[in-house]
Order: structure tokens, then C-alpha cells, then sequence
């Protein structure tokens, strides 16, 4: 297996341990799995500097990405709302 093919394979793991650990954060909260959050995150991180490291992406060419999402979550989430939900409004911590 190629260095490049190692990197992407690990990339996608990460992105999977990150996904589950959010999951856990949203179903269970607590301060223990948002630092379990953080240090998935961090491993991602790494992956990603591997990438950029060897050539594989650009991180202006990320950065820019990360812009124009952070324009399309301001227009189509409720992020950056400060209207509450409905769901917000009426959350039950033993949900």
C-alpha cells in the first residue's frame, strides 16, 4: 500500500471516530465526551496535516472551502440563529 493510500485510509477512520464520538456527545453529553471529542478531532487534524504535508491537498484551497460552507450554514441552518426550536425550548435531559 502506498504512503498516499495509508494516509486516506487512516483519514477515513478518523473521520469515522469523530463522527461516533459526536453521536456519543449528543446522545450521552457530559465534559468526559467532549474532550474525548477534542482529542478525535486532533487525530483528524493530524491526518489532515499529512495530507497537506504531502501535497495531497492545499490548505488555501480548504480554507476558501471552509468560507464558502460557513456562508452556507449561515444561510440554510439555524446555527448562527438566535431564535430557539421548538426542540430547544422543550429539551428533557434524559432524552
Amino acid at each position: 500500500m502506498t504512503r498516499k493510500k495509508q494516509i486516506l485510509l487512516i483519514l477515513m477512520e478518523e473521520c469515522a471516530e469523530v463522527s461516533q464520538r459526536a453521536s456519543k456527545c449528543i446522545r450521552f453529553g457530559g465534559f468526559d465526551n467532549d474532550k474525548e471529542l477534542e482529542k478525535e478531532i486532533g487525530d483528524l487534524l493530524c491526518m489532515i496535516d499529512l495530507l497537506a504535508g504531502d501535497d495531497i491537498i492545499d490548505y488555501a484551497l480548504c480554507d476558501e472551502q471552509s468560507k464558502v460552507k460557513m456562508e452556507k450554514l449561515k444561510k440554510f441552518s439555524r446555527i448562527f440563529s438566535t431564535v430557539k426550536t421548538w426542540e430547544e425550548n422543550n429539551e428533557r435531559m434524559d432524552i
